[in-house]
């Protein structure tokens, strides 16, 4: 366990790392940052190993449980759901949203967020161990706000963990990085303008559309669906290609589209989290 002075300065850190996180984003509005909502979306890469007698999975996955369970009790909370990527099931991304930036803040300083953050058993500070467990990469979180959201609020708990019986819902996790010198205004417009239409398709439960607060030309959409099937359908179709076809030349990068199931209490090795 650590010490009290590691304890202080794990939460040093902590502080340090959130000032500034969120000062670039701020831009110095006080009104901005009591006012907005701020999502924290954090890729988790863990390991697939055991040494030592050490599963790294088990471990870090029922450290990242139990912190997603204390930090809502933090004030200023408002959702935290922890999404399993179905194309490589040791990657997750942690998705926490908070009343403002002065919550968020708050939140990182809790004992809970250093002991997961900084703790012996998922990122050891230097110097380490005989050996590291258990993430494959640094923990990598940026801070968002929203920009416009359909259908059901992505903060709702009205959301389904699972649709019918043994079934999760879909949860989509998409990346668009606009070319500073392109148009950015351009492509926001264009994804509401998808966000209104795939809100109508079938299946579709929750469509938010969020802006990084320190590069605003990069967004991320959040999406619920009912399976995979229906998400299928839809990027298939008429309307996506369509968006495609306007946005491709403002792009920095290809639209990065990540596939996932909502993680329950439960991670099974080589499998994945069990949804709720």
């Amino acid at each position: 366990m650590w010490s009290s002075l590691g304890r202080a300065l794990a939460t040093i850190v902590i502080l340090l790392y959130a000032g500034a996180a969120t000062e670039a984003g701020a831009g110095g509005d006080t009104g901005q940052r009591e006012s907005h909502m701020v999502f924290d979306i954090t890729h988790f890469d863990v390991i697939p190993l055991t040494e030592n007698n050490v599963d790294f999975l088990q471990t870090a996955y029922t450290a990242l449980f139990q912190y997603r369970d204390a930090s809502k009790s933090d004030p200023g909370f408002k959702s935290f759901r922890v999404v399993n990527w179905l194309l490589a099931s040791n990657h997750s991304q942690i998705i926490d949203v908070w009343r403002n930036l002065d919550a968020f803040e708050a939140h990182l300083a809790q004992p809970h967020s250093v002991d997961f953050r900084y703790s012996v058993q998922v990122q050891p500070p230097p110097p380490p161990p005989g050996f590291n467990c258990c993430i494959g990469s640094p923990i990598d979180d940026r801070q968002y706000r929203e920009v416009a959201s359909f259908n059901t609020p992505w903060i709702s708990d009205a959301l389904p963990a699972g649709v019918g019986a043994a079934k999760s819902a879909l949860f989509v996790v998409s990346y668009v990085d606009f070319l500073v010198d392109a148009d950015p205004g351009k492509g926001q417009r264009e994804l509401l303008r998808l966000g209104a239409d795939t809100s109508k398709a079938r299946g579709q439960l929750s469509y938010t559309v969020l802006q990084q607060l320190d590069r605003p030309n990069r967004y991320a959409v959040l999406e619920v669906w009912d399976s995979v099937a229906d998400y299928n359908i839809w990027q298939a179709g008429a309307v996506v290609r369509n968006f495609l076809s306007k946005v491709t030349p403002l792009l920095g990068s290809p639209i990065d589209h990540r596939l996932n199931i909502l993680c329950g209490e439960t991670y099974v090795d080589g499998t994945g989290c069990v949804a709720p």
